[in-house]
């Protein structure tokens, strides 16, 4: 492994990422992976990476690096303000560290996450088959400040690479979603399942676990016990306070939560993205039969 970077300055929250973490879920481990697949996937195609290297995830800025050799990298995801030796540099569009240079990453002020993507990917110790940080699994590698990541050598590029803007995913403060019907949507009031589907919700706060929106509060038609069900990354949840939970990467596999409905996972970038007091609506798909 090489060095690559000293974290000077440690932000909200950073962590390596892959793919994520196949195969164990039948013992209670989520697949972790990148909250926000798109921004993440654009990174790899970008650098020319393989599609399961590692990328440094990071919610709503604040870190700064110190290059420890020269390397070729990427920043993709929310639109933040970056800064080379206190030079802006262009997201979506790779740009070259030298050994000493200081890179900033500003607060976000599109979206809420950011990828920093070296060219062949960061790399640390593998635990269950991925390098994807699962902090209360104490699996993966924890990033703080004086932390350094490490990569490999790899062909430096001579021209840079990026993505035309108009191909660069927007973060709109109000979004909507297409959602699949739960195991459970039968077992809410009629008007909770209208106020679910045509009514707007605010993201007040989560994290790589769950996002919190709140909005009309949703009604069972009669308080029962819920058998638990498989979860996943997508799915909402309604606790008995009638605000949704919205399960995200790191989220528990199995709940005992009503289910209300599951996120479409091409949608579920989107979701990531929301930043405090952005609303979302959910959109039923409806899929026809062939």
């Amino acid at each position: 492994m090489k060095p690559l970077l000293l974290v000077t300055k440690q932000g909200v929250y950073g962590s390596l990422q892959d793919q994520g973490r196949f195969g164990y879920r039948a013992f209670g481990i989520p697949l972790s992976g990148p909250m926000d697949k798109v921004s993440f996937q654009a990174a790899q195609l970008i650098l020319e990476n393989p599609h399961d290297q590692t990328s440094f995830e990071m919610f709503v800025g604040g870190f700064e690096f110190e290059a420890l050799a020269d390397g070729v990298y990427v920043l993709t995801g929310g639109h933040c303000t970056c800064l080379v030796n206190n030079t802006p540099i262009e997201m979506w569009k790779t740009f070259h560290l030298m050994n000493g240079d200081r890179l900033v990453i500003k607060h976000v002020n599109q979206g809420a996450i950011v990828y920093l993507t070296p060219l062949g990917g960061f790399t640390s110790q593998v635990k269950l088959g991925s390098r994807s940080n699962l902090s209360l699994g104490q699996l993966g590698t924890n990033i703080t400040k004086g932390s350094i990541l490490y990569g490999q050598d790899s062909a430096p590029f001579h021209y840079n690479r990026g993505l035309y803007a108009p191909y660069r995913p927007t973060f709109d403060r109000a979004i909507s979603v297409r959602v699949l019907k739960g195991p459970h949507f039968h077992l809410f009031r009629e008007e909770s399942q209208r106020h679910f589907l045509q009514n707007a919700f605010q993201f007040i706060g989560g994290n790589r676990m769950g996002y919190y929106v709140k909005g009309t509060v949703l009604q069972l038609q009669e308080m029962q016990d819920i058998l638990s069900e498989a979860t996943q990354f997508g799915t909402i949840q309604v606790p008995p306070s009638g605000h949704p939970i919205i399960l995200m990467a790191d989220a528990q596999t199995v709940g005992g939560y009503p289910i209300i409905a599951t996120v479409h996972e091409d949608d579920l970038h989107k979701v990531a993205q929301m930043r405090m007091f952005n609303t979302i609506r959910f959109a039923l798909e409806v899929r026809g039969c062939q």
